[in-house]
C-alpha cells in the first residue's frame, strides 16, 4: 500500500506542473492573437485530422482565457 503523504505529494506536485503548464499557454495564446499567427489548417493538410475537436479560434481563445 501506498504512504497516503506520498500520494498527496505527487498530486501537489503534478497540479503545479500543470497549473504551470497552463499559465504559458494563456502567454502563448496571448502573443498569437497580438499577432495573429495562428496557422492555416487546411493549408497543413490537418483539416480533418481531429474533426471531432473544435479547432476554431473562437474556440481556442475562450478556453485559454478562462478566469484563474
Amino acid at each position: 500500500m501506498k504512504d497516503a503523504y506520498a500520494v498527496l505529494a505527487q498530486k501537489e506536485a503534478d497540479l503545479a506542473r500543470v497549473r504551470q503548464e497552463i499559465e504559458s499557454l494563456r502567454i502563448v495564446a496571448s502573443l498569437l492573437e497580438k499577432t495573429d499567427a495562428l496557422p492555416d489548417l487546411g493549408a497543413t493538410g490537418t483539416d480533418r485530422l481531429f474533426s471531432s475537436v473544435a479547432t476554431t479560434r473562437s474556440s481556442l481563445w475562450k478556453v485559454l482565457k478562462r478566469a484563474k
